[in-house]
């Protein structure tokens, strides 16, 4: 029975033997801190917190920029950016991790209300249902998040004037329009004088020829009741047209070169159609004179409220050169393209008969 035990008891004590032979071992060669294989990175500064209440140690990894520790899966860390002072890499390492400036915020466009509501109003507007298609623009337009001049107040702003260039040139009725039966002994100039309008604008909304007054006696027309008033943003290059304190058209315009068109609250106080120039200088150029350069209408403008009264000769124009509006260009004044001045000019009424704020701001 003796070799029953003898190779269990030789298998063991060679165990033990081995066992103390490899404690003798580690005792002289101490393992190294990077057993795993892992290239470990010292980080300086405050101690990481350990993650989700555990107590494992955190190492960084070099290579893919992660945060490990054992057992815990953890969000990646973004390296951290050198000082000015860090000293340039030594040849053969790499050198420090260089985050790249902050970059400037986008326009991040549309909200997706503003994009429903303004998407509702182009199909009410392609179905010709006009009034509610303004409606739904002005509450776009009106939403918090949209900020004026902006790309998305601009996108709404293209639909709004189409919208209103057709109610302000034709006979389709909308709130503001009021009508009006003719009485025996009318004229288009005194049902003007009478309404606060002018004759221009009556022919633009009912759509008669601006060659001819003829009117009759029992029918009607249709005319804007209500106030007109005019906002110009010099680095926008816009003019804002408002009817009773709402947004009706936006403009573009040229401003005056060198800041030379001057801020403040004006009134227009003159109304030409075909205006003569005088340049500084000079005779007066009449209309059509090739170095005339006003165009077809002029809005003269008077300083009140404050704003230096000295500040005279401004105006708002035409211009024979229309490649110059959206710049700064005039020598002060406010131009529009022939065709929109002349839209605009048809529905300020004449300073005797109403008194038209005009606000300048930068």
């Amino acid at each position: 029975m003796y070799w029953y035990y003898k190779y269990p008891l030789l298998l063991i004590l060679f165990l033990v033997l081995f066992g103390l032979g490899y404690l003798g071992f580690r005792s002289w060669f101490p393992p190294s801190d990077n057993d795993s294989g892992t290239e470990v990175v010292e980080v300086s500064g405050d101690p990481i917190a350990p993650v989700s209440g555990t107590e494992a140690p955190v190492i960084a990894e070099a290579k893919t920029g992660k945060i490990v520790s054992e057992g815990t899966p953890v969000a990646p860390v973004p390296p951290v950016a050198p000082s000015a002072g860090d000293a340039e890499s030594v040849a053969g390492e790499p050198g420090p991790v260089v985050i790249p400036p902050e970059a400037t915020p986008v326009d991040l466009g549309e909200s997706a209300p503003f994009t429903e509501l303004l998407a509702l109003a182009q199909k009410q507007f392609d179905s010709g249902s006009l009034v509610a298609s303004r409606e739904l623009v002005w509450r776009a337009l009106q939403m918090d998040d949209v900020v004026e001049y902006s790309k998305a107040w601009r996108r709404g702003v293209e639909l709004l004037n189409k919208i209103n260039r057709v109610l302000m040139n034709t006979a389709a009725p909308c709130a503001g329009k009021v009508r009006y039966v003719i009485q025996p002994g009318d004229s288009l100039n005194r049902i003007a004088r009478k309404k606060g309008t002018t004759m221009m604008a009556l022919q633009r909304v009912n759509e008669l020829s601006k060659t001819s007054s003829t009117i009759h006696p029992g029918d009607s027309l249709l005319y804007f009741e209500g106030t007109w008033s005019i906002k110009v943003s010099k680095s926008q290059f816009c003019l804002n047209l408002y009817f009773n304190d709402k947004l009706y058209r936006v403009y573009e315009v040229g401003v005056g070169r060198q800041d030379r068109t001057p801020s403040g609250t004006f009134e227009i106080s003159t109304k030409s159609m075909r205006p003569s120039w005088s340049p500084p200088g000079r005779e007066p150029l009449p209309y059509g004179h090739p170095e005339n350069i006003i165009g077809t209408r002029w809005l003269g403008l008077r300083a009140i409220e404050g704003t230096d009264t000295s500040i005279k000769g401004y105006g708002i124009h035409g211009t024979i050169e229309p490649e110059s509006v959206g710049t700064p260009s005039s020598a002060g004044c406010i131009r529009l393209r022939n065709e929109e001045v002349e839209e605009l000019f048809d529905f300020i009424p004449e300073p005797s008969q109403a008194k038209v704020r005009v606000t300048i701001v930068e």
